[in-house]
């Protein structure tokens, strides 16, 4: 979580100073063309008007065309003096100082927000401070009042954390808590249904306060919101840079205003990528709750705590049913699943796991950051010739592209990865499980990374994808194996997932301990990060490098193959992944005419291919595309995706809120694709709502034809005039319908940025049943 948070702090500050570099005023840049004019008319004036010296006067003999074109040295002093007379003072253009400014004004913005956060959460909900009451206190029937600030403090007294004042939001009338502060001063908030709670179940309440107190000991808090803090100073900084590239201020407006529109793309990125490492805060504040007793009311440790939450959460899904257990049809929700919460309070590996997407957000972060630090290599190296930094003897041995200054972002990411996948390797069950699901998830993985880092690499072109280097030493391993960017950011990303996990399963092969483990895999990590760069270390260097590269992981392998550790029985095994709950399965499909469903399935495929096309015109990297292109065409490739894992989806409500989703990307698209035939003026303001109306169709054939997979996947789709067909675990027509299957609740209570009835999680409730008429009428 930290290592997360540092990554996203290197990659907003590099970000934040790459702002300087386009800011260049125009009167700066004015100033430069006059002064460099002013000198070449004193220079050409010198070289025509000043007599020829003995040497030149012998050059001019032997060739009757020549010309001087350098002044001779005894004039130069003379012109020299006439620069400084006529022309004034040389002036330089310094980015380093913007830069400067501009990772200041980030670094103050962040953590002013940071600490004005708490405050203006109170204002904002009108927070009010619990007091506790005085001995005696009764109510108008003459029972006690309960007092939320004495039970809060009871039980942060029990567990060791120190909480600084207990405020009451009464306008909140449900059973929620929320944690949030900074440094020095911690708050739990409790919603007034807190107090009938508090009354009505003391376990329940004692394990959703313990929720939020384990944010504060596991202190997440300050760094989810000192992160929050920072990106909202970075999108005021990007929104500052914007307004600035619609002024006459800098000299190169359209380079600013494309590097606006990317840091756009990135800060959406970087917040999916935040929202998605909250997720592991949420299941460590979950065992924390699990594992320290309840209050009072606890007789065996951890377990009331447990159940308490169980029975909270399955009241909760009784109001909302439909949802099934999903917190959001978007992958970037900042609150897990119930079934995952379940499941990692069984196996805690899975709090740490490496999930597909944060593989993918942290490769496009990465890809991006080094991009654009790659990119400015060469002011960079000025900048360290003007400091003193850089001998100037030295200056032979310069490359256009200096790698050597992207090290703290890849000793940082390198970390990230190697730990992820080896938290993904104990998630699925390590070296003495069945091998087929590790090895699924390990592809996956390596999908995932390397469709991140060519999305960072689209967003940002730069020295990465780039196929022949000036100099012939290749700024990326795979430059010298292959000519093929994507087949080389492949094999990247799979040897590099490969054999972080070679070395996670050598490693719990032989038993290692936890706190070497750790270290062990995140330095290799950071290692097999540097290997991706030939150049980033000195050459003596690089074969020890990739030694210890190769080495650990083949170590770990001959390790795996001598372990003789025997699996454990099947019945015996912890469920690998838990399911996303029973839900409800209909029939989705619609009743449309044949040559209707056939011309929605041919729309369908063909802009699926359509699709393929773009996509693979994106991975050619041959032209960089704006950032209205690529998030139009990134926007069709998440329909067509979507739409694909709709037709995948376990239940009714998944696949619906998949399908909206998908909805919301082709909407997305088509909005993208008028905002850039408008700013072309290749479409009329009159067309743009037509364009609404290929996108509504496209929408529908997809719908048709993911309900049909979905139908086919689920018992098929129903036959003209006979009773639909029933899905799996469904009750067959005719028979007596059995009785509704709770399913078990889930444990996990929300922390900050939503609570517990702010998240939309549910447990998963209902029965699988095919759609029908109703009882006592024939079918149709």
């Amino acid at each position: 979580m930290f290592l997360r948070a540092l990554l996203f702090w290197f990659t907003l500050t590099v970000a934040a100073g790459a702002i300087a570099f386009p800011t260049t005023p125009e009167r700066q840049q004015r100033d430069s063309w006059q002064y460099q004019y002013c000198v070449r008319q004193i220079e050409s004036e010198y070289l025509s008007s000043s007599p020829r010296t003995p040497d030149e006067m012998r050059l001019a003999a032997a060739n009757p065309f020549w010309q001087r074109t350098v002044l001779p040295e005894p004039y130069r002093s003379e012109a020299a003096a006439t620069v400084a007379l006529t022309c004034g003072v040389r002036p330089v253009d310094r980015p380093e100082q913007r830069a400067g400014l501009a990772v200041g004004v980030l670094a103050g913005g962040g953590f002013l927000l940071y600490w004005l956060l708490p405050y203006l959460t109170v204002l904002r909900y009108g927070l009010k401070r619990e007091r506790p009451h005085e001995a005696g206190t009764v109510d108008g029937d003459g029972e006690p009042l309960p007092c939320l600030d004495t039970a809060v403090r009871g039980l942060a007294a029990d567990t060791g954390v120190t909480v600084h004042a207990v405020m009451y939001n009464a306008v909140d009338p449900t059973a929620n808590a929320v944690a949030f502060g900074h440094a020095g001063r911690r708050y739990v908030e409790l919603a007034s249904g807190m107090e009938d709670l508090l009354v009505q179940d003391r376990a329940a309440f004692d394990a959703v306060v313990l929720h939020e107190l384990g944010h504060i000991r596991n202190r997440d808090l300050d760094v989810t919101q000192a992160v929050t803090a920072l990106w909202w100073a970075f999108v005021t900084l990007v929104a500052a840079a914007f307004c600035l590239s619609l002024t006459g201020f800098a000299a190169d407006r359209a380079g600013l205003h494309a590097l606006c529109l990317q840091l756009v793309l990135l800060t959406c990125v970087v917040y999916a990528a935040r929202n998605s490492y909250l997720h592991s805060r949420e299941l460590h504040a979950d065992a924390f709750a699990a594992t320290h007793p309840a209050g009072a009311t606890t007789t065996n440790s951890g377990e009331t705590s447990r159940e308490s939450l169980d029975r909270f959460l399955g009241r909760l899904a009784a109001q909302r049913p439909d949802e099934a257990g999903e917190t959001s049809a978007w992958p970037f929700a900042t609150h897990p699943t119930l079934a995952r919460r379940r499941a990692a309070l069984l196996r805690p590996a899975l709090a740490d796991e490496f999930t597909g997407w944060e593989a993918a957000l942290i490769g496009c972060i990465l890809a991006f950051a080094v991009n654009l630090v790659l990119g400015h290599s060469f002011d960079i190296m000025l900048f360290a010739l003007r400091n003193g930094n850089l001998d100037p003897a030295d200056l032979h041995t310069l490359r256009p592209v200096y790698v050597r200054a992207t090290l703290p972002l890849l000793l940082v990411a390198g970390p990230v990865i190697g730990l992820g996948v080896r938290y993904s390797v104990l998630a699925r069950g390590g070296p003495h499980r069945h091998r087929l699901p590790l090895a699924r998830r390990l592809a996956t993985l390596s999908a995932c990374l390397w469709a991140g880092m060519c999305l960072g690499c689209l967003i940002r072109p730069g020295p990465l994808t780039d196929t022949a280097p000036a100099d012939g030493m290749p700024v990326m391993l795979w430059q010298s194996l292959t000519g093929s960017a994507v087949l080389g950011l492949a094999v990247t990303s799979a040897a590099s997932i490969g054999l972080c996990a070679l070395l996670a399963l050598g490693g719990e092969a032989v038993a290692l301990r936890r706190r070497p483990a750790l270290l062990l895999t995140g330095v290799h990590g950071a290692l097999v990060v540097l290997a991706w760069f030939p150049t980033a270390l000195v050459a003596p260097a690089g074969p020890y490098l990739r030694a210890v590269v190769l080495g650990l992981p083949l170590l770990g392998a001959g390790c795996l193959l001598r372990s003789r550790r025997p699996r454990p029985p099947r019945a015996l095994r912890l469920p690998v992944r838990a399911g996303r709950g029973p839900g409800t399965v209909t029939v989705a499909s619609s009743p449309l005419r044949t040559p209707l469903l056939v011309l929605c399935h041919l729309t369908t495929l063909g802009v699926t291919a359509w699709a393929l096309v773009v996509a693979g015109r994106l991975l050619t990297f041959s032209t960089s595309p704006t950032a209205l292109v690529l998030a139009r065409s990134l926007g069709l490739v998440l329909f067509v995706l979507g739409m694909g894992a709709a037709a995948r989806a376990p239940h009714d409500a998944l696949f619906r809120r998949r399908v909206h989703a998908a909805m919301c990307c082709l909407l997305g698209a088509a909005a993208l694709k008028a905002l850039e035939g408008l700013l072309s003026g290749t479409i009329p303001p009159s067309l743009c709502l037509a364009l609404l109306a290929p996108a509504c169709g496209v929408l529908v054939s997809f719908r048709v034809t993911a309900a049909a997979l979905y139908d086919l996947r689920h018992g098929g789709a129903p036959r003209p005039g006979r009773w639909p067909r029933t899905a799996r675990g469904a009750h067959a027509p005719g028979r007596p319908e059995a009785a509704p299957r709770e399913s078990p609740p889930c444990p996990g209570v929300p922390g900050q940025g939503g609570g517990i009835a702010g998240t939309g999680d549910t447990a998963a409730q209902g029965r699988v049943t095919a759609a029908g008429p109703p009882p006592g009428q024939p079918p149709s």
